[in-house]
């Protein structure tokens, strides 16, 4: 039997008082986990007052990230409708019978606990741990949790922490101010704020130097991605100091920013190509993956202050390639297939293979790589971007006329 915590609510956002709630619930009851669950329609808060669910997701997945027993949870938001807690925990507890269930909440909840949704119906299903808000003395507290034990027939406890004197919808509000945030907010979250301009804050724009362009794709990529695109921007680096010493640093630059745009979900770049009117292909609308280097070079443009053509181009064409690509196109399009996190058993060459050719001839090992994608689209039976295509044909009628 697992002992599992759930932190609902909007998280909108998420703030350092909900991470020392779940750190005290974690260690004071002895819970195996705390899962982190937004709520995906909740009752009680107008949709214009919420940040998407995708941007509520992110901050979420950064203030936790490095936590092992901190899980983030979509089960609400596979959910269609409004989301009850009583609803939840019931179909929690019947996909999982042999888990013991904590729901955690603020104490200012406890006082209009009889309110919500079948109260007795979310007692019946998990133990309240209830933490002290705004000034709310210890003593209040239990008071609390006994009076609503004894009104419901459930378990209350109280969480032993200092009250929480911020609120999400402060946070809100000084993010709309301009004020600094960085004091209630885990660092990575005021970062992604400020970045994609949530909750009325001016969106942040930095000048396009190296150090702060990976500050904040570090504060914007999931891990596994960051870690990539640290990957391609070494790679990049070395294949330019063998072929094109003179492109060290825009090679650098692209290969951090290739990816800038891939975290976004495939509706969200739809809508954001519409409003920066990117012209999209038929076959781009069908597999939005293709469409992030486009946007990719869009936003390497407006958000980190990049406006070299040459960076902008090996950003924008890395994932499909284009007939005569110019040096520093091609370093950016083979690094990506080959840096050193990379491990695909590909045909008709091997990761090996072309890793090696990549440092002799930048031509030929992109042949390869055109040739391994074609394969790998044919055997999948997915379609083909037109412009990889034709830069495959361009590539092979150059290699053979060489």
């Amino acid at each position: 039997m697992s002992k599992i915590g759930i932190m609902g609510g909007t998280f909108n956002p998420i703030h350092d008082g909900h991470i020392r709630i779940a750190q005290c619930a974690l260690q004071q009851y002895h819970l195996d986990e705390i899962w982190f669950m937004p709520s995906n329609h909740p009752p009680h808060k107008p949709d214009h007052e919420l940040a998407s669910n995708e941007h509520r997701k992110r901050m979420i997945q950064f203030a936790i990230d490095g936590c092992d027993r901190f899980v983030f949870s979509d089960f609400e938001y596979q959910r269609t409708g409004f989301t009850y807690t009583a609803d939840t925990l019931k179909q929690l507890q019947e996909k999982a019978l042999e888990n013991e269930y904590y729901f955690l909440i603020g104490g200012d909840s406890l006082v209009d606990f009889q309110t919500w949704y079948h109260p007795e119906e979310i007692v019946k299903y998990a133990t309240i741990l209830a933490a002290g808000r705004n000034g709310m003395s210890t003593g209040e507290l239990e008071r609390l949790c006994r009076e609503n034990s004894e009104l419901f027939g459930g378990h209350f406890f109280s969480i032993t922490m200092p009250p929480l004197t911020v609120s999400s919808k402060e946070i809100r509000a000084m993010a709309a101010e301009g004020l600094d945030i960085n004091t209630y907010c885990p660092p990575k979250v005021a970062n992604y704020i400020a970045i994609h301009g949530l909750y009325g804050q001016s969106k942040k724009k930095i000048p396009g130097n190296i150090p702060e362009i990976k500050e904040l794709l570090q504060c914007t990529l999931r891990p596994k991605r960051f870690y990539h695109t640290l990957g391609v921007a070494d790679t990049a680096v070395l294949l330019a100091e063998a072929h094109q010493p003179e492109l060290l640093k825009k090679a650098e630059i692209a290969g951090l920013l290739h990816d800038c745009a891939k975290y976004f979900s495939g509706m969200e770049m739809i809508s954001m190509c519409n409003d920066a009117k990117i012209d999209l292909t038929p076959i781009e609308l069908q597999n939005t993956a293709l469409i992030h280097g486009k946007l990719g070079a869009y936003l390497a443009t407006c958000r980190y202050g990049v406006n070299d053509p040459e960076i902008l181009n090996a950003i924008c064409y890395h994932t499909t390639g284009r007939p005569a690509m110019a040096p520093l196109e091609k370093i950016i399009y083979l690094a990506d297939y080959i840096e050193p996190g990379r491990n695909m058993d590909c045909k008709p060459y091997s990761l090996c293979q072309i890793r090696r050719k990549a440092f002799e001839n930048l031509d030929e090992a992109l042949l390869m790589v055109l040739q391994n994608t074609i394969t790998f689209l044919k055997t999948k039976k997915q379609a083909m971007d037109e412009q990889t295509i034709k830069t495959y044909q361009y590539y092979k009628q150059l290699m053979e006329e060489k």
